[in-house]
C-alpha cells in the first residue's frame, strides 16, 4: 500500500464455526512525515530559504498534505498549503486542492498574491492522464515610495486596486518517469490549454507545452543528463492582455513566448 513496511495476516481458530475465517491482520506504519530545509541563490535574487512539512498519511486517510514557506531577498514570503487525496472516493482520480500567498517588494513596489485552486487527475493508462483545474486568484499592487518614482506602466495597476482572475485548465500528461521527485531515467511530456474571462479582470486564452527527457550516464557515480523545452502562447480574448498574465522569462516554460 506504500504505508505499512509489514503486513502479516494470520487465521485464528474460528471455534469449531465452519461458515466463518477469522483473520488477524498485524501491520508496521511506515513513517509518513517528513521535515525539510533548503537554501538557494540566484545572482539576480540573491539568497532564498525555504522549508517544508510533509505529511502521506494526513488525518491517517491516507491523504498528501504539504505545508512550505520560503523567504527571501526582496521581503519575499511565500506559503503554500496542499492537500490531496490520491484515491478520490475509492477511485484512482486523484483531487486536491491548493492554498498559496505570496508577498513581494520589487524596487517602488508592493504585490501581494494569493490563489485557492482545486484540481482533478485522471489515469487514462498507465503512463498518460489528463489533469482539471479551476484557480481562483487576487493580485494587488500598491507603492513603498512615492509614485513619481513608480513607472507610468505599474501606477496603472496601483490605482486599480485588487484584480482577481477565475480560470480553468484543461492538460494531457505523458510521464515514463522513474521516479517523480528525482528522476534519472524516462520522459515527461505535458500539453496544457488554459481559460480565464467568466469573471474576473483576467480575459485570455493559454496554450502551453513542456518537455523533459532524464537519461542515466553513469550508475556507479549516478550522474544524470536531462533535456528540457518549453513553449507557450497566450492570446487575449478582449484585445487588452493584462502584465501579470503575460508570461516571463522566470514563468513556467523554459522559453519564452
Amino acid at each position: 500500500t506504500g504505508y505499512f513496511s509489514e503486513v502479516n495476516i494470520s487465521q485464528l481458530p474460528a471455534n469449531d464455526v465452519s461458515d466463518y475465517v477469522i483473520l488477524r491482520v498485524s501491520v508496521k506504519q511506515l513513517s509518513a512525515g517528513s521535515v525539510g530545509i533548503a537554501t538557494n541563490y540566484e545572482v539576480d535574487k540573491g539568497m532564498g530559504v525555504e522549508g517544508h512539512i510533509d505529511d502521506n498519511n494526513f488525518f491517517g486517510q491516507g491523504y498528501r498534505a504539504r505545508l512550505a514557506a520560503g523567504f527571501g531577498r526582496h521581503a519575499v514570503q511565500n506559503y503554500t498549503f496542499s492537500v490531496e487525496d490520491p484515491y478520490f472516493l475509492g477511485s484512482p482520480i486523484s483531487a486536491g486542492f491548493d492554498l498559496q500567498k505570496t508577498h513581494l517588494e520589487d524596487g517602488s513596489l508592493d504585490i501581494n498574491d494569493e490563489s485557492a485552486a482545486v484540481r482533478m487527475i485522471v489515469p487514462i493508462t498507465e503512463s498518460i492522464s489528463t489533469s482539471f483545474k479551476y484557480d481562483l486568484r487576487f493580485l494587488q499592487y500598491g507603492a513603498i515610495s512615492e509614485k513619481e518614482k513608480i513607472p507610468s506602466i505599474y501606477t496603472t495597476l496601483i490605482e486599480h486596486g485588487k484584480f482577481s482572475s477565475h480560470s480553468i485548465s484543461q492538460s494531457i500528461i505523458y510521464n515514463t518517469l522513474d521516479n517523480p521527485i528525482v528522476p534519472r531515467k524516462g520522459m515527461l511530456i505535458s500539453s496544457s490549454y488554459d481559460y480565464a474571462g467568466f469573471g474576473g479582470d483576467s480575459q485570455y486564452h493559454r496554450i502551453g507545452s513542456r518537455a523533459s527527457y532524464f537519461y542515466l550516464l553513469s550508475d556507479d557515480s549516478d550522474i544524470v543528463g536531462s533535456l528540457r523545452f518549453g513553449y507557450g502562447c497566450v492570446i487575449p480574448s478582449n484585445k487588452n492582455l493584462q502584465l501579470f498574465d503575460q508570461f516571463s522569462v522566470s514563468s513556467n516554460y523554459y522559453l519564452r513566448g
